[in-house]
């Protein structure tokens, strides 16, 4: 929805604030779509905080809102930024949240603004992107809500979320790209020294997600895998390592740790193989040896699975 202005069109986008908000979660969008304004179409950035007080930021920094959220008028498009850990906003605050993004035609979320989003209820069925080290947590309290730790920016209808922090202006982008075209996303993105869209989503900057196990015997094969991620460490193998057949091991595994032996294993040697290509000065087919792939080619298709870039985009990026 736009609404009608002298010479063409705006777009109202209301930014909710709440102490302990990340500044950068909000400022970068907002500055992405204030460069995106142009004489036909204008978007109309306001911030808004429950009774229209001022809030502090997780760095300190204090923030005075346009308005409050009870008087916010036109909305087209809320945009709910994330906190330095999970947002804390209390049950009148909540309320007007809620009471807002019921009117907008567009729900934005950004890194753990998503939980906002989802305590809406109107995330339910849809899959989201948030901060990948949140993501689990966000499946467990909502599971109703796709959860997802790999992408950057997800589009699902009517509702955009983002995952990290500084995702926020890949998100500007996307919404720009949505209202305005890709020409002038991208000529935008190539002004702010950016990608339109970062290659490798999320993923290549995750740690090893894995829980560890409740059981000693399930613990103990955990411990082999990390401790020697070169060696033989095939389902066989590691099921007479815990006593234990080979289904038997796998059904323990995945409800304990919530990824398959095989998953498991991958995960380890990749994040054993990405210090190897940012630590050292080693080939790509030395690494494929010391990290348990074996050929350079394994390597690559492993990294391409699991962080969705190459080994050598990674050690350019990294290094």
């Amino acid at each position: 929805m736009t609404h009608s202005h002298a010479g063409g069109q705006r777009h109202v986008v209301v930014i909710p604030l709440f102490d302990g908000v990340r500044s950068l979660t909000f400022s970068g969008p907002a500055d992405v779509l204030a460069g995106a304004s142009r004489e036909d179409f204008r978007y109309d950035v306001l911030t808004a905080s429950h009774g229209g007080v001022p809030v502090r930021s997780s760095n300190g920094l204090v923030f005075l809102p346009d308005t409050a959220l009870a008087d916010v008028a036109d909305v087209d498009t809320v945009i709910l930024p994330g906190a330095d850990g999970i947002p804390l906003v209390g049950p009148e605050a909540a309320a007007a949240i809620n009471g807002l993004v019921t009117r907008a035609g567009r729900l934005v979320s950004v890194c753990t603004g998503a939980f906002l989003l989802a305590g809406t209820g109107l995330l339910d069925g849809r899959t989201v992107a948030t901060h990948w080290q949140y993501a689990d947590e966000l499946a467990r309290r909502h599971p109703e809500v796709k959860a997802d730790a790999r992408d950057i920016v997800i589009r699902d209808g009517p509702v955009t979320t983002a995952g990290g922090v500084a995702s926020g202006i890949e998100l500007g982008l996307a919404l720009v790209e949505q209202d305005l075209g890709r020409e002038t996303a991208q000529r935008l993105a190539r002004h702010l020294v950016t990608y339109l869209s970062r290659p490798g989503g999320q993923a290549q900057f995750a740690e090893l997600r894995a829980r560890e196990a409740r059981s000693p015997a399930l613990r103990e094969v955990q411990r082999l895998v990390l401790d020697s991620p070169e060696g033989d460490l095939t389902l066989r193998t590691l099921s007479q390592h815990a006593g234990l057949s080979e289904r038997r091991l796998s059904q323990l595994f995945r409800e304990q740790v919530g990824m398959s032996v095989k998953e498991f294993v991958e995960q380890v040697r990749v994040a054993f193989a990405s210090r190897l290509l940012t630590e050292t000065a080693d080939s790509q087919e030395a690494i494929a040896r010391q990290a348990g792939f074996g050929t350079e080619a394994t390597l690559r298709h492993a990294f391409l699975r699991v962080l969705r870039v190459s080994p050598r985009e990674y050690r350019e990026r990294f290094t």
